[in-house]
């Protein structure tokens, strides 16, 4: 059985007023994580501290120590009626106090979202006949969506809200809710604001194969529907058009900001522009195959499905795109992180994925097929973020580093023993 990581997390919280210019200071110790603002609020308000979230100022990770013990400093910006009681903020945080008092884009880091979506909230839920029970509990917080679970006499709903450059998450989920296991039910949506209310479907993650076959369905499925989706571009021909960019010392190095700690060494930026001539070859036979472009996730992992009986439902169309279906079939991504499924499994849900393809060309052929899709696919995930987040959110420091994790997928293993 897996131990639960021990956790031990120096929380700074920056106490302002809406309104006001004054920042006070309290900090606490939690055992819970908080780089994503879960946990945060449940601290303060166990500390006597009522308010609700404005921005993750500062994460550090500190790694783990002999005793076992994972540490981390972490600092968030917490919007708060009342000072009383709140330090000075100490010299050392001056620099972090200074950043709570900036104007921000990210609607939910501002000091009025929170009442103005809960009012929301509570007249779509009231609609409905469905009021809610408690709190809403923060499960995400940060610059690409807000997310919340909310109780109700129904059971957990949850409000999704995504900013401007992810707007058409909204559109597209809400075409998609016809589709059976294509996104969940949708309660209520405004698309000017980026607000999502859906109903739970089932718990998190899933069976690969049947991720798979739900994916190909979906996909399938979707193709009269693409006309009024008005996607972004994410096929072949894009993806070969990007490489240059992608491949770059800027890409791979990272360093608009100085020197990021996840860059590429020299070495393994010529390892990886090695293999150009084959995602080239890979992308082109892509390309020209009797696949058509069609709807395309973005981000299909295990964490973005949920499972209800025999019902996958696929989350998250936050990077929707036209593209080349196969692109998001990696299995490897639906196995849960830290794994290291056996070749014989990877290849069942493969199979699994391709059979919805049978009428358009021989299983043979689609795994050749999928094979490029695989190797391209690392290319796909990369520019989520390369063409699309980096060049988006509010602070672009937090995001730098991302697309280097899947280019790295594509330099060749190591050699044993070396």
């Amino acid at each position: 059985m897996t131990q639960p990581v021990r956790r031990e997390t120096t929380l700074h919280l920056l106490l302002t007023q809406p309104g006001g210019t004054e920042v006070a200071c309290r900090t606490l110790t939690v055992d819970h994580p908080t780089y994503y603002g879960e946990h945060v609020l449940e601290a303060a308000w166990a500390a006597g501290v009522e308010g609700w979230l404005g921005r993750r100022l500062a994460f550090t990770g500190h790694g783990t120590g002999e005793d076992g013990v994972t540490r981390a400093t972490c600092a968030w910006q917490l919007f708060t009626p009342d000072l009383t009681g709140a330090a000075p903020v100490p010299d050392e945080l001056r620099e972090l106090a200074d950043a709570a008092r900036a104007s921000t884009r990210t609607p939910w880091f501002g000091p009025h979202w929170h009442a103005d979506a809960l009012s929301w909230l509570d007249d779509e839920l009231a609609a409905q006949d469905r009021p809610r029970l408690g709190t809403p509990v923060v499960l995400k917080h940060w610059q690409i969506s807000l997310l919340w679970r909310v109780p109700t006499r129904q059971g957990d709903v949850y409000v999704k809200a995504v900013p401007d450059f992810f707007a058409r998450e909204v559109t597209v989920t809400c075409a998609l809710a016809g589709v059976p296991g294509a996104a969940p039910p949708v309660l209520a949506a405004d698309a000017r604001r980026g607000l999502l209310l859906l109903d739970g479907c089932g718990e998190a993650g899933g069976d690969p194969p049947a991720v798979l076959r739900q994916l190909a369905q979906v996909q399938r499925a979707t193709l009269p529907l693409l006309p009024e989706l008005d996607l972004r571009d994410r096929g072949p021909a894009y993806l070969l058009a990007q490489l240059d960019a992608l491949f770059s010392d800027a890409s791979l190095y990272a360093d608009e900001h100085g020197p990021h700690p996840d860059a590429l060494t020299p070495e393994e930026a010529g390892a990886l522009r090695a293999r150009r001539p084959d995602l080239e070859a890979a992308l082109e036979r892509l390309r020209v195959s009797p696949v058509p472009l069609t709807l395309g996730h973005g981000d299909l992992h295990g964490g973005n499905v949920t499972t209800r009986g025999k019902q996958v439902t696929l989350l998250d169309w936050s990077d929707a795109s036209l593209t080349h279906p196969f692109l998001d079939a990696n299995p490897a991504y639906l196995f849960p992180d830290g794994t290291d499924p056996d070749p014989a499994m990877l290849d069942t849900a493969r199979d699994a994925y391709l059979r919805e393809w049978t009428d358009l060309a021989p299983l043979d052929d689609l795994r050749a097929l999928h094979a490029d899709a695989t190797l391209a696919g690392e290319v796909y995930r990369a520019l989520g973020y390369f063409d699309g987040i980096q060049g988006a959110v509010e602070d672009r420091r937090e995001w730098a580093g991302a697309h280097l994790w899947h280019l790295r997928r594509l330099l060749p293993a190591p050699v044993s023993g070396a």
